[in-house]
């Protein structure tokens, strides 16, 4: 089975999460598969995961991938080249890219031009666990509509997201379970573990760019890493997706009077398991936090999108997400470190909650691969 995946964006960790945790789970079924996805983002990542390229890739609203679907099979074979009338199945596991956030451009450039033509083949379209809305533009709303009645299943990640896909019409293939990467198990390396028992800050360019907090995010985590120091917490940057993570960690950085250190692992399971060892994660990338949550990690979150609330929901703890200020995040860094009492209830609360999320997400697998069958 030739199977697509959408919505995988390398180098960013978490959809190589959601790609390792869709791989996993087809061997854990003994479904034989190969895995295909268009050639956007880190060429080594792909090669890792032995995926195919598939012969469509969208830049200025132009696919410049379609001459490579002029050539005979044969040798499109030899570099791993795929066309569409070769894929068996399509899963979306965009994470969050059908909302007004995003536009209506991305999500016809997504799945909105091949929806028809999976239809009509007979292809089914499974969108796993993802953010939705909100739906005030009346372009991405219809364009997500249309999406979302032509797909065999649809799943929301969040109560929030659901209620907005409720707003756009009624959909039987609809269904709600969380983010599917917590059964993703980190695998210790070896070579990060000097960073054990440390603070672990993740930064997140999205936040100055869609979180309406500009700068003032910067200077907050710049002062927050100061405290961690000053403290004895030994904290360092985390990166989780690429270079503009790593240039916004270098700016925070230049805030301080001694630098702290970059992180920067290329492989998803190395960073899950970096954060799974830490002693606090302190960060705005959704998955990074997941990959605390789910290890039994405590974590304090800023975020952008409702999916930040209620991904805190769903682990009983949203008292942890927290304003851009520093005066918040110190309070909480003196409550979950110093105060043992608060501690442990935080993380009972964490360890039971990440036990549900679980079983929902296997719960989730079970309605995927009846869908599929």
């Amino acid at each position: 089975m030739m199977i697509e995946i959408k919505g995988i964006g390398l180098p960013n960790r978490g959809a190589e999460l959601m790609l390792l945790a869709v791989i996993q789970e087809f061997e854990k079924r003994g479904v034989e598969s190969d895995f295909v996805v268009e050639p956007l983002g880190d060429y080594k990542t792909r090669v890792k995961y032995n995926l195919f390229q598939k012969s469509r890739f969208f830049g200025k609203g132009y696919n410049f991938g379609w001459p490579f679907s002029l050539l005979p099979k044969v040798i499109r074979d030899k570099y791993g080249i795929v066309n569409k009338n070769e894929i068996d199945l399509v899963i979306d596991a965009s994470g969050f890219a059908y909302g007004d956030k995003w536009g209506k451009k991305l999500i016809q450039d997504r799945l909105g031009k091949e929806i028809d033509y999976f239809n009509t083949k007979g292809v089914k379209v499974i969108l796993l666990p993802q953010a939705f809305g909100s739906f005030n533009d009346k372009a991405v709303a219809n364009a997500t509509a249309n999406i979302i009645c032509k797909s065999d299943l649809v799943i929301a990640r969040d109560q929030t997201s659901y209620d907005f896909v409720k707003q756009l019409g009624t959909f039987s293939q609809l269904q709600s379970f969380p983010d599917f990467t917590n059964l993703v198990k980190p695998v210790i390396c070896t070579k990060y573990d000097s960073l054990k028992d440390r603070a672990c800050i993740i930064p997140n360019f999205q936040m100055m760019r869609r979180g309406n907090v500009g700068g003032e995010y910067k200077t907050v985590l710049a002062n927050s890493l100061k405290y961690l120091i000053e403290n004895g917490h030994n904290p360092y940057l985390l990166i989780h997706e690429g270079p503009r993570d790593l240039a916004l960690a270098n700016e925070i950085n230049d805030l301080l009077p001694i630098p702290v250190e970059i992180i920067d692992p290329q492989d998803a399971l190395d960073i899950k398991s970096i954060i799974s060892r830490s002693s606090i994660v302190i960060g705005s990338r959704f998955h990074g936090l997941v990959s605390a949550l789910s290890t039994g990690i405590p974590v304090i979150a800023m975020g952008w999108s409702h999916k930040y609330e209620m991904l805190l929901n769903d682990y009983d703890v949203s008292e942890l997400l927290v304003e851009v200020k520093e005066e918040f995040i110190i309070e909480l860094v003196e409550k979950l470190t110093n105060d043992q009492d608060y501690r442990a209830s935080t993380l009972a609360k964490i360890n039971m909650s990440s036990a549900k999320q679980k079983k929902l997400t296997e719960k989730m697998w079970d309605s995927v691969f009846s869908a599929i069958q």
